[in-house]
């Protein structure tokens, strides 16, 4: 019965790929102030900003998109010296018609505000 189960299970993986479910994720908040940056901004259509901030990070330097789910993006962002890796999160909760933003370092007591400064480049971009 357990092998009928999970044999039903891996043939479903591949009838409904994870990305024909929309994700609709909810940031973590952060937990070190020094090195993260959360902030959520109200939008009326998610689909211009979502694809504008999607296209701003694909031509950031040094900056690679390694997830895009549904409503969900994440990218990671090398620093140009120390080679420091940020995560950069983006997450549409459309019930809500709030975009969430995340950006934390992976490592260190402090980003020296760059964290700050990348949300805050964004944000530019879009509003």
């Amino acid at each position: 019965m357990k092998i009928l189960f999970l044999a039903i299970l891996i043939c479903s993986s591949f009838l409904f790929p994870s990305s024909s479910f929309a994700s609709h994720v909810e940031l973590k908040p952060c937990v070190e102030i020094a090195h993260c940056v959360r902030e959520e901004w109200e939008v009326n259509n998610i689909e211009k900003p979502f694809e504008e901030i999607k296209t701003f990070i694909e031509n950031t330097p040094r900056t690679e998109i390694v997830e895009i789910d549904g409503d969900y993006l994440h990218a990671e962002a090398t620093s140009k010296w120390m080679k420091y890796v940020d995560d950069l999160e983006v997450s549409f909760l459309p019930e809500s018609n709030i975009l969430s933003i995340r950006s934390e370092s992976r490592v260190g007591e402090s980003d020296l505000g760059v964290n700050q400064k990348r949300v805050d480049l964004l944000k530019s971009k879009m509003f």
